[in-house]
């Protein structure tokens, strides 16, 4: 009897330790990390088709361009995780001296299977093509003291300089400088090469153009060449354009795009976050990126935009409190400019001395500065903007209008196609104000080069010795203080002068639905695609 209810007893403690085992196997099996697939296609929305396929162009790439380029092809270097710079198609780098740089390749690297280029294996030769494109593209601003690229063997590229440049690693993961394939490209007139048609686009990334149907979407497929081991794990993406992000939501809601995505400078706007609440199953992400915000400008060669205190008037005639409150709950920055406000040069507003007071909005005191510059009246202009960013850009223009028409300056809206915009507008070519976009770029340097007399973003016109000197001063330190210094030079500069005047810079937001797994937002550069390659579908 005794042994009897020992041995209940024995069995009710084993049933007892079986569940709990059970129990647990359950839970590590709800908190063990997901573990990545193969297969799917991710759908994803766009704003805008890409202007041609080509960075290293006569004409400057457009964002779009730059976005579809980072599926299909590589560059040297990438942003990583934490927005430092990692190799990309490189394996190593050396610095033998100043002005020297010697890059080795991963070795068995290949181009997709794809015509002309078959899947051949990336060597040398590729990168000095690519470079050698670089004097005819807008994109020469970003390696004002390159002398020369050679190719001492298959898998080693010598750079070699005219003078030192501290952002020469850096810009070597710019999102337009992607490497081509020389056989790839349509032969030109002058004996180059261009990459505009849909043809051309045959590089080494993770996934190759299949289809694109213009203003509908782009197809991409997985590279099965790719040098990643077992990545990309999706089998494609397609790229939807989708104007309107109201209707982005749309199709987030009834199941035909997956993601909308906030890397590239926009994503959803911050009103719009309760629609995407509201879809079941999705996840909202806020976060931000190495961005400039978005700014208005004048021609500093014209009146009169030429006279500071009329560039000063414009800037107190912006309630950024207000546009924050009404536009942006999630969270912004007061502004964010002229190198981004996360950066480590970056001063805050609290630092900036006697220019903190042309950051605040003050009406009266912007009507006594228009009065100072001869505009007692205030004045007429026309003001640019364009319908490329979504019809919630050409609203915030609206705004502008608004508060610049309260301090005398009354500004007619031009409305343009976004071809038109960045063929013409976008490169300075315009009598007035213009709305600009917030600046995605990688390097502090590419912001400071913008203000440099011949730069392609120098759409301000601007002309100054001095500042140049400072900007260039930067670029040839021999030390991170000594840069840290120029930089601080020329900040200051700027603020005080008001070259031009920033607005407030909004957190992005990122909405994915529930079969969206190992999304994280890149930091720097129009390169959310790079991190493509660790999303997979449930």
């Amino acid at each position: 009897m005794l042994i009897r209810r020992r041995l209940s007893v024995l069995g009710f403690k084993c049933a007892g330790l079986l569940a709990l085992a059970l129990l647990l196997v359950g839970l590590a099996a709800e908190t063990a990390p997901a573990q990545p697939k193969r297969g799917g296609v991710l759908r994803i929305a766009e704003r805008s088709d890409p202007v041609g396929f080509d960075t290293l162009g006569k004409k400057k790439a457009s964002v779009y361009t730059q976005l579809v380029l980072a599926y299909t092809h590589n560059r040297l270097f990438k942003y990583g995780p934490s927005g430092e710079v990692v190799p990309d198609l490189a394996e190593a780098y050396s610095q033998p001296s100043p002005t020297t740089y010697v890059v080795t390749l991963r070795k068995g690297v290949r181009f997709q299977p794809k015509p002309p280029v078959n899947g051949r294996e990336l060597t040398a030769e590729d990168v000095k093509f690519t470079f050698e494109r670089l004097p005819g593209s807008p994109e020469a601003r970003l390696f004002p003291t390159l002398k020369s690229v050679t190719a001492p063997d298959r898998h080693t590229v010598r750079f070699e300089l005219s003078a030192p440049s501290s952002a020469f690693v850096a810009n070597l993961a710019a999102t337009t400088m992607f490497i081509y394939a020389k056989e790839a490209g349509k032969p030109t007139p002058d004996g180059g090469r261009d990459y505009i048609a849909v043809d051309t686009v045959v590089g080494t990334g993770p996934f190759m153009l299949e289809e694109y149907r213009e203003k509908q979407r782009l197809v991409l497929k997985r590279n099965p060449q790719y040098f990643e081991t077992g990545k990309p794990y999706l089998d494609g993406v397609e790229l939807y354009f989708i104007a309107d992000p109201s209707a982005q939501l749309a199709a987030l809601r009834t199941g035909r795009i997956d993601m909308v995505q906030g890397s590239s400078g926009q994503g959803v706007p911050q009103l719009l976050v309760p629609e995407a609440r509201s879809i079941p199953g999705v996840t909202v992400l806020t976060h931000k990126t190495f961005q400039t915000s978005e700014n208005l400008i004048g021609r500093l060669d014209m009146k009169p935009w030429s006279d500071v205190r009329v560039r000063r008037a414009a800037s107190m005639a912006m309630d950024r409190a207000a546009l924050m409150k009404a536009l942006y709950p999630e969270g912004a920055e007061v502004f964010s400019g002229p190198i981004p406000a996360n950066s480590r040069y970056a001063i805050p507003p609290d630092k900036l001395g006697e220019a903190a007071q042309f950051y605040r909005f003050d009406p009266a005191a912007a009507k006594k500065l228009l009065a100072e510059a001869g505009y007692p009246a205030g004045f007429k202009t026309k003001l640019y903007t364009t319908v490329g960013y979504g019809p919630e850009y050409v609203t915030r223009t609206e705004l502008l209008k608004d508060m610049l028409s309260k301090v005398g300056i009354e500004a007619s809206i031009v409305v343009q196609e976004y071809p038109v915009w960045i063929a013409a507008t976008y490169k300075g070519n315009y009598e007035g104000l213009v709305h600009i976009p917030t600046w995605t770029l990688g390097e502090e340097e590419e912001w400071l080069g913008a203000y440099l007399p011949g730069d392609t973003r120098n759409h301000i016109h601007i002309e100054d010795g001095g500042l140049a000197e400072v900007i260039r001063s930067s670029r040839q330190a021999p030390s991170e203080p000594v840069r840290a210094r120029h930089i601080g030079q020329f900040l200051r500069t700027f603020h005080d002068n008001m070259y031009r005047v920033f607005l407030p810079l909004p957190s992005l937001i990122t909405v994915t639905n529930a079969r969206v797994k190992g999304y994280v937002p890149s930091v720097r550069g129009y390169s959310y695609a790079t991190t493509v390659v660790d999303v997979w579908l449930e």
